[in-house]
């Protein structure tokens, strides 16, 4: 079952004459600013950023270069090219911005000095009557913003679960049920990592630990992405996964026997725990993990100016519509937008810290690497 393009197919009215405006259109031509351009460094979705920097060259006449991850290799790979880019400036893309589909890897380049300061005076004016730019969604330092979040969830094939039985914990993915029939994406990468690094944050290492290696111990699959957890769900080699609401949403679009589940706030009390899980290996639920996209100026840029424009209109309205139209369906920031796309909304969100979070990575990952090998 094909798990890569074709799951990413997007579901904009305007789609069509958004893919006719690409870089270096008619529009532009018109308006005598080709030679104008920014390089934009992504872990988007390519086929959502296209669209976003095709209107973005419709409107400014702005080329955009585009450098982009892999599936696999999510964020991690293109965060150390703009590492070793820093320490070795001779091989340098010299990129303008950085936009991630996440924002960890995005708060260590802001901890190595890889990032400037980086201001939107019209996005911030426009939030000004809802009390300006979210705090959570904006760097103390200044040096990025968040916007348009997609939700972590469960996916679970529904020719073999029913919705009652979803996992809603994580604990819950060591049922009985699931042996041998669990998938995530590898944790070096991507938002599984953020995501076990907000479980650390949570429950403790130690906790953690026990629950990581009872699952090793019940068969996890570890598979390349969260696309391809979806597309092992969907195959029924996996019963349920650990994934991102946008690859079940595309999943969903390719009419895939997939659907969500959110996990639940479930503070551990004096109520028991999952009856079919070991309690000792057992974790209750934080709610669903929200993951911001995140913005922001790339230090030594060449075209500053560029690239202000570019991350003005990734903050604007029209980009976070048109984000939330296509099929990852990110959630935006404007709250006129929030209310109209909120059926896309996590029921009980966690209440995380995105840098005590990023704190706790490199320990997250020094246990996966432990366990999981």
């Amino acid at each position: 079952m094909a798990h890569d393009v074709s799951r990413r197919r997007f579901t904009l009215t305007a789609s069509a004459a958004l893919a006719a405006a690409a870089v270096g259109g008619p529009l532009a031509m018109a308006r005598g600013r080709t030679d104008r351009r920014v390089v934009c460094y992504t872990s988007a979705d390519s086929v959502y950023a296209r669209v976003v920097f095709a209107a973005f060259t419709r409107a400014t006449g702005i080329r955009v270069e585009a450098v982009m991850d892999t599936e696999a290799t999510k964020t991690t790979g293109l965060v150390q090219r703009l590492l070793n880019e820093r320490d070795a400036p001779d091989l340098r893309t010299r990129c303008d911005v950085w936009w991630s589909s996440e924002p960890f890897g995005t708060i260590r380049l802001a901890r190595a000095g890889v990032l400037d300061e980086t201001a939107a005076p019209r996005a911030e004016e426009h939030m000004k009557p809802h009390g300006g730019w979210p705090a959570h969604l904006r760097a103390p330092d200044r040096t990025w913003y968040g916007f348009g979040s997609r939700a972590r969830v469960f996916v679970y094939n529904t020719k073999f679960v029913e919705a009652t039985d979803a996992p809603r914990t994580p604990g819950a993915l060591l049922r009985p049920a699931f042996r041998g029939r669990v998938a995530i994406a590898r944790p070096q990468f991507g938002t599984t990592r953020g995501h076990f690094a907000a479980l650390v944050q949570q429950f403790g290492t130690e906790a953690f630990e026990r629950w990581l290696a009872a699952l090793k111990a019940h068969g996890v699959r570890v598979v390349d992405g969260n696309a391809a957890v979806v597309a092992a769900v969907a195959r029924g080699e996996c019963r349920v996964g650990l994934t991102d609401t946008d690859d079940v949403f595309a999943g969903q679009r390719e009419k895939w026997p997939v659907d969500l589940s959110w996990e639940r706030k479930d503070p551990r009390g004096p109520q028991p725990g999952d009856p079919d899980v070991p309690a000792e290996a057992d974790l209750p639920g934080m709610g669903s993990m929200l993951i911001p996209g995140t913005v922001a100026l790339a230090r030594g840029g060449a075209n500053r100016a560029e690239a202000v424009e570019l991350v003005e209109f990734l903050l604007s309205p029209q980009a976070q519509r048109t984000l939330a139209e296509t099929d990852s369906r990110n959630m935006p920031v404007d709250p006129a937008l929030r209310e109209e796309f909120g059926a896309f909304a996590a029921p009980e969100p966690a209440q995380v810290d995105l840098h005590a979070v990023a704190e706790n990575v490199d320990a997250a990952m020094a246990i996966c690497s432990r366990v999981l090998g």
